[in-house]
């Protein structure tokens, strides 16, 4: 299931990689642990994991340490790697 448009992305040292996002689907169910589908405008695959989630004015979803902002470029595609239900 298609999530959202990378707006921005922050890196926090030990953390992991902030994907920033201005709108997300109304219905989003996502979990910590969720595996995710990164696609950059190139159409680099990238898989990971959600860490954790914030809704703060936007919404912002942290995912592994060993991706860096260079990995995702503004634009990238996320999407819930998994049946949706």
């Amino acid at each position: 299931m298609f999530l959202f448009i990378v707006k921005d992305t922050f890196f926090i040292k030990d953390h992991g990689l902030i994907l920033s996002a201005e709108s997300i689907p109304n219905n989003l169910k996502i979990n910590i642990g969720d595996d995710l589908k990164i696609i950059t405008p190139n159409n680099l695959i990238i898989k990971t994991k959600s860490k954790g989630m914030a809704f703060a004015g936007s919404f912002e979803l942290l995912v592994d340490k060993n991706i860096t902002t260079q990995d995702v470029p503004i634009g990238s595609e996320v999407w819930l790697d998994k049946e949706y239900i």
